[in-house]
């Protein structure tokens, strides 16, 4: 499986975190995530993705458990 987010560089020397899930890249507060080295950028990316599969299994659990109770 892909990661949803990563590091990617720019045409101005930087490297940015792309989500691959919207195609486009990520914006916090109204700012381009941007880094000048590729480690920060992917160590951003990573915890990103962490946080993200985290977010995915809690809502899975979630509709598991209202599912149970409808029955």
């Amino acid at each position: 499986m892909k990661n949803r987010f990563e590091a990617i560089p720019n045409p101005s020397c930087r490297f940015e975190i792309w989500d691959n899930e919207a195609g486009e890249p990520v914006v916090h507060h109204d700012r381009l995530l941007t880094f000048a080295s590729a480690k920060s950028a992917a160590r951003i990316a990573d915890f990103l993705n962490d946080s993200s599969s985290h977010r995915r299994r809690a809502g899975a659990a979630e509709w598991h458990v209202a599912a149970r109770d409808v029955d």
